[in-house]
């Protein structure tokens, strides 16, 4: 799932999940709002995390508490959520078809990159050529300077293909048998005399490391919330702390970020 802003094309959030679950819906745009402020309308589509066909469904009772106003695309129409859907093309042409994720945590990290590169590095023609940042942040070009400070300039091949492994190639000749050994992203090819070939898979590719040290990849801009069980939030915790302390939490309205994005 994807949350991004109307005017730039910038996505405030995103979520990779095993589940399609309400409530994890309802934790990222809170994320999302946080990290970039409430905006004063959000567009969906019918699913079910968005709307019930009884009552209000608990995203949009989360947008009344926030005074944001829910839009509702027409059933069965994308093109009302043109631009979403653009960046869904985007990301599978340009990412997904050809990458080969570890599990569900290497996915979510290279889509994280991938989304850093769309949001400052891919220029965008809806926007006149403009990176989705140079919109988003006209207003605040230091702000934009501090985030873009931490992106990789080469995240779109990071999300891709992860880092990649320094190349392999080695020949020679064992007793009389002659073979060439050469690396194809994830696998390593050995070649025997009369062309006959023969693939071995490796472990998919992560950052190199000095010896001793794990591969890793560098942790994208764009973090969506981990992975927890329904009905659980990351401020449980503390609110637990607080109520064992003596002290009562109220939703205070007024106190709320209304900014609009």
């Amino acid at each position: 799932m994807a949350f991004l802003d109307d005017h730039s094309r910038f996505v405030v959030g995103y979520g990779l999940h095993a589940t399609a679950s309400g409530s994890l819906v309802r934790e990222m745009v809170e994320e999302a709002i946080r990290n970039y402020s409430a905006p004063e309308e959000t567009l969906t589509d019918n699913g079910a995390q968005y709307i019930t066909w009884r009552g209000k469904s608990g995203f949009t009772k989360l947008l009344e508490r926030r005074g944001i106003q829910h839009i509702v695309a027409r059933p069965r129409h994308p093109q009302t959520l043109g631009k979403t859907e653009r960046f869904w093309g985007s990301l599978w042409r340009e990412c997904l078809e050809g990458a080969a994720f570890r599990g569900l945590q290497d996915a979510r990290t290279r889509v994280g990159l991938y989304i850093d590169f769309c949001n400052f590095l891919r220029p965008h023609q809806g926007i006149k050529d403009l990176v989705p940042a140079d919109r988003y942040f006209e207003a605040a070009p230091q702000v934009r300077a501090t985030l873009q400070a931490r992106v990789e300039q080469n995240a779109l091949d990071l999300a891709r293909h992860g880092v990649p492994r320094k190349s392999v190639y080695l020949a020679g000749r064992v007793g009389d048998q002659s073979f060439a050994l050469h690396g194809e992203g994830e696998r390593v090819i050995l070649t025997r005399d009369g062309g006959k070939s023969e693939e071995v898979d490796l472990q998919a590719p992560g950052r190199r490391a000095e010896p001793g040290q794990e591969a890793v990849l560098p942790e994208p801009m764009a973090v969506d919330e981990p992975e927890r069980p329904p009905g659980t939030s990351p401020l449980d915790e503390g609110l637990k702390r607080l109520e064992e302390g003596g002290v009562i939490v109220g939703d205070d309205e007024t106190s709320e970020n209304r900014g609009e994005a």
